[in-house]
């Protein structure tokens, strides 16, 4: 008897083809025998769709093909179940998969999302909002703002609006972190709540970073400048500058004197004044590249 598998395809995400996708999907559903079905998100109501599809009848596979929003989406509805989450990257950023260290091609990551190497990972909720990847307040969730509301496309489109809204932005902010034992008062340009370690740019924010230790990092960005946003972009950050402090914790909320821009997983949430995030250990089955072919 052939295993039920729900294959969730983004058609306006930012490198999709999703008619080659559904065509190679229903090949690799063949071939792994999978009972494969599919839905097409038209962001209206697709969480509560996705939902009553999942309670419909037992899964034992969910493939996303979209970017960090859709795949976080739906992530979200499978937390401490035993249903297997397989991504393949289709987002303009697609920071959870860099992160992750995935192939970047199609046909590679279709034998990841339905291959036997599987995961359980940890998850952060962050103003009740899962995330598996990275969320932060400041100046990155301005500029994921910006971006959205302009309809921009790809890494070009972020570069395109990281300057103007390093110049517009009301930085620095004031920050009142509450961690498990302190409470650290200081400023900044960027707070993030890491679970990964890079965004999809490539910048490593977070070094130390793993993804199923029961934890997550905190990590303050004192400053940015120029030459730093070009890092960011076009190399790779450390633990190690000056400007950056880390913080390994399991919870932690924070204070701000004013609303201040807030994004996970590459989606702008809102502006907020308190924030709170705390680790969700283990509780998600994830498709991943086998260590012993890498």
């Amino acid at each position: 008897m052939k295993s039920n598998l729900l294959f969730v395809i983004n058609p306006a995400a930012g490198s999709i083809d999703a008619n080659k996708v559904e065509d190679t999907a229903r090949k690799f559903a063949e071939k792994y025998e999978f009972d494969i079905e599919f839905y097409f998100t038209t962001g209206t109501e697709d969480a509560k769709r996705i939902e009553e599809k999942l309670a419909s009848k037992s899964y034992q596979r969910v493939i996303v093909a979209g970017g960090d929003g859709t795949i976080a989406m739906v992530a979200s509805q499978l937390l401490h179940k035993n249903t297997i989450l397989g991504i393949l990257a289709c987002g303009s950023a697609n920071g959870l998969l860099t992160s992750l260290d995935y192939p970047k091609t199609l046909p590679e990551q279709f034998e990841i999302a339905f291959g036997h190497h599987t995961q359980t990972i940890d998850a952060i909720c962050v103003n009740d909002t899962i995330c598996l990847h990275i969320a932060d307040i400041g100046i990155n969730a301005e500029l994921i703002y910006n971006y959205e509301k302009s309809n921009s496309r790809g890494m070009l489109g972020y570069a395109a609006h990281s300057l103007p809204t390093l110049f517009k932005s009301d930085y620095p902010y004031r920050f009142k972190i509450h961690l498990e034992d302190k409470v650290i008062e200081s400023s900044g340009i960027l707070l993030a709540f890491a679970n990964a370690n890079k965004y999809g740019t490539g910048a490593n924010i977070n070094p130390i970073g793993n993804i199923d230790d029961g934890f997550f990092e905190v990590v303050l960005y004192k400053r940015l400048s120029f030459w730093e946003i070009l890092k960011t972009f076009f190399n790779k950050t450390s633990d190690k500058e000056p400007y950056i402090h880390m913080y390994h914790a399991k919870s932690v909320k924070v204070e701000s004197t004013h609303p201040i821009a807030l994004q996970v997983d590459g989606e702008f949430i809102g502006n907020f004044e308190t924030f709170s995030a705390n680790i969700l250990p283990k509780c998600l089955p994830l498709a991943l590249v086998n260590p012993a072919k890498k």
